[in-house]
């Protein structure tokens, strides 16, 4: 897996694999996918681990349409290769309304999905996923 072969996703350290979903143009999500394919067709687990957004990002409605299909289409093997997604949102109020959101996603994908306040505590989350602990935590 060549770094240089992702522009959505940074995995540089894997098997971390952050995505930083501010700036991301519009129909990215076919990269996303071309992206999601080589992660899901590689023998070895990860953990996506998704920044903080500053202010409003609105993604485009086609984009998120994509992902959401995609994964609904692979979600059995996304869940043998992906042990789970952190994403961080520093604001109190927008974390629990994500958290409330995230419980039905993560059934639904069959993806432990965990929002958290800052990258320190999504980082020591996304390792404990790795290593097979962290199920239980928000």
């Amino acid at each position: 897996m060549n770094p240089n072969d992702f522009q959505v996703h940074d995995v540089a350290d894997f098997p971390l694999v952050r995505l930083m979903p501010e700036g991301l143009p519009e129909g990215y999500a076919v990269q996303w996918e071309a992206e999601m394919e080589t992660l899901i067709g590689q023998p070895d687990p990860f953990v996506m681990v998704v920044a903080a957004i500053d202010g409003e990002h609105r993604e485009a409605h086609e984009d998120r349409k994509r992902r959401t299909l995609w994964m609904k289409r692979n979600r059995d093997t996304l869940a043998r290769r992906c042990r789970g997604m952190v994403a961080v949102e520093p604001d109190t109020s927008k974390r629990t309304m994500m958290r409330a959101q995230s419980a039905a996603l993560a059934g639904l994908f069959k993806v432990r999905l965990r929002i958290v306040a800052t990258a320190e505590e999504a980082e020591r989350l996304a390792r404990a996923f790795l290593d097979g602990h962290g199920a239980d935590r928000d």
